[in-house]
């Protein structure tokens, strides 16, 4: 079974940079660097986990064809 491929994308209003999704990525695809949040379309591979661990609710994902 393959997952749907998502954008994750984040409300910066929310986020206050913890780290949280960072952790749980299996492939890395956010990363945290001089207090910016990035994201890697590439390396994601729909799984949301980084959603699921957000503790204020900032990420969201979007299907991408």
């Amino acid at each position: 079974m393959t997952l749907p491929r998502v954008k994750i994308l984040i409300n910066r209003e929310k986020c206050y940079l913890c780290g949280s999704c960072v952790a749980v990525c299996p492939k890395e695809a956010i990363i945290i660097e001089s207090e910016e949040w990035r994201f890697f379309q590439e390396k994601c591979i729909g799984c949301k986990f980084c959603i699921l661990a957000c503790p204020v609710g900032a990420l969201t994902a979007k299907e991408v064809e």
